[in-house]
Formats: structure tokens, sequence, C-alpha cells
């Protein structure tokens, strides 16, 4: 069956409603000692829904705003201000707050979310609306989409980290998850090295949702295709949620290679890509379009 890309309302709609279900479910399985559980390096497993309920209630505020987002409007452009973001959002919990607070806030953003998809039709998505995680100016869609695109992360780590006993996330959600992060990463191609040295790499993602996306680098700038080429300098082969616990730093590269959970072909081209496509600094100003839209 041919992938959703979830440019209608409907099914937009129905992504979240699924998507939000998955974190229910998990989240109704949870006691008291599961959710002081450690949840990544610093986080616990009641950090989460807070985490949830804070993102979902800034892009639900934006995409009602539209184009009439203020002049002060929140603009995280690197990973240390998102970083920074997060953290005076989580200090905002009163010392007496609780996981039932958390969940609570949660709910209340999708209502949010909910109540405002309700108030617009099919051709409002293709109004302007302010992204306030790297992008700026985009589209209400693409706002939207961005909450599922964030969900499907977030699902993703609460899925492997319980053991993958509750269901995957859709196949839909999955492959937009993937075209965002493909028409993210070229954002920090290395334009000198691109000027001077041609490179192709392919990432091809096997699995419920998955595809293949070549990057293209010649010129000192990257294109995009979605396209596995007869022949590439680097070709990488993993599942879908595999891509996840690379980028999260969940397992560590060589350990996905060993396991044979991350296929590589070219292996020599390794150290070319880690160049060409390095990871961000902290303060590294993000430029995400490149050649592609990053919105896809």
């Amino acid at each position: 069956m041919p992938l959703d890309p979830l440019t209608s309302l409907a099914s937009i709609t129905r992504e979240l409603e699924a998507g939000w279900k998955l974190f229910d479910d998990v989240y109704g399985s949870f006691d008291a000692r599961r959710w002081a559980k450690k949840f990544g390096r610093t986080w616990t497993y009641a950090e989460q829904p807070y985490h949830l309920a804070y993102f979902d209630a800034t892009l639900a505020t934006y995409a009602a705003l539209g184009d009439r987002a203020p002049a002060d409007r929140l603009h995280l452009r690197s990973m240390g201000e998102l970083n920074e973001w997060n953290r005076r959002e989580l200090a905002k919990r009163a010392p007496n707050h609780t996981v039932a607070d958390s969940l609570a806030a949660m709910r209340e953003s999708r209502d949010a979310i909910r109540r405002f998809i309700r108030g617009i039709t099919d051709p409002q998505l293709e109004d302007r609306a302010w992204m306030p995680l790297i992008f700026g100016w985009a589209t209400v869609g693409d706002v939207l989409r961005a909450i599922i695109v964030h969900n499907v992360a977030e699902y993703w780590k609460l899925w492997i980290r319980t053991g993958k006993r509750s269901p995957a996330p859709s196949p839909d959600a999955v492959h937009l998850r993937l075209d965002f992060m493909m028409n993210f990463m070229p954002a920090t191609l290395n334009r000198d090295l691109a000027a001077k040295k041609p490179f192709v790499v392919t990432w091809d993602f096997v699995g419920p949702g998955g595809g293949a996306w070549t990057f293209n680098v010649a010129n000192g700038a990257c294109t995009i295709s979605r396209s596995r080429p007869p022949r590439t300098d680097l070709t990488i082969t993993m599942a879908p949620e595999t891509f996840h616990k690379l980028i999260a730093k969940m397992t560590p590269p060589p350990l996905l290679m060993l396991t044979g959970q991350m296929k590589v072909k070219g292996f020599g081209a390794m150290g070319t890509f880690a160049k060409m496509f390095p990871e961000p600094r902290p303060d590294q100003l993000i430029e995400p379009r490149l050649g592609a839209s990053a919105m896809g």
C-alpha cells in the first residue's frame, strides 16, 4: 500500500490520534517505580509527558497564530538553544508537580491541537505559519506535521527502552520522520570539502515506513533524491528505528555494525562522510535548506 504523505487534515488528524494512543497505552502500564527510572542521560520517564505537553502547546500556538507571529517569536537555531529551551521549560514545574500534572498538561495540549484543526480547512494547511524549531517561516501543515515527526522520535525512545512490547509507530509516520531527518542532515554540510570532493551516499531504510534517500554532493552543495542509484561512494542500510538509536546515541555505530543492525557498503568512505556531514556543535546556527526543502 502506498504511504500517505499526511498532507490532508483527515490524515494529519488520524496520525496524531494514533500516535497519541501509542503513548497513552504505554503510560497506562507504568507504576510509580517506572516513572522514577532513568530515561536517557538526564531525564526520568516522568519528564517525557511534560516535554510532550510544552512542545505540542508551543507548536499549536504558532500554528494558530499563522502569519501573525509576534516579532519576539521563539526561534531555536542551534542544538544549544534547543537544549536550553528544554531546560527552561522543565524548570517551570512547581515543586509539588506530579506525573498526573504532566499527563494532564499533555492532554490539554492535545486538546488545543484538536480545537485548532477543527477550525480550519484543507486549503489553510498551506497558509504561512512560524516554525520555532530551526526552520522559521513554513506552513500550517508543516507545523502540524512537525508534531507528528516529534511524536515518532519520542515514541521510539519509549518503545525501544520498554522492550518494544507495544505496537510500532505507523509506516506513514515513520516515513515522515525519516524524510524530515534526511532533509535536515545536509544542513551541516562542510561546504569547503563539498566544493573539492564529489560524494554520493545513500541511506537505505528497510522495513515498514522505510525507503531510500541519496545525498549527491557536488560543487559545494548537496541535493537529495529518493532513489537507490547503481553506484555510490557509501550505502548505509538499517531499519528505521535503528536510525533513531544512531542519532540519539543510544547505541554506538560500531556496535550497530557488529550486531548487523547497521550495514555499510563502502566502509572506507565513512571518514569522508563524517567530515562531509559533521555533527553540529551546540553553538552552531543551523541553516535548514541546502538544495532541498527541509520540511520535505
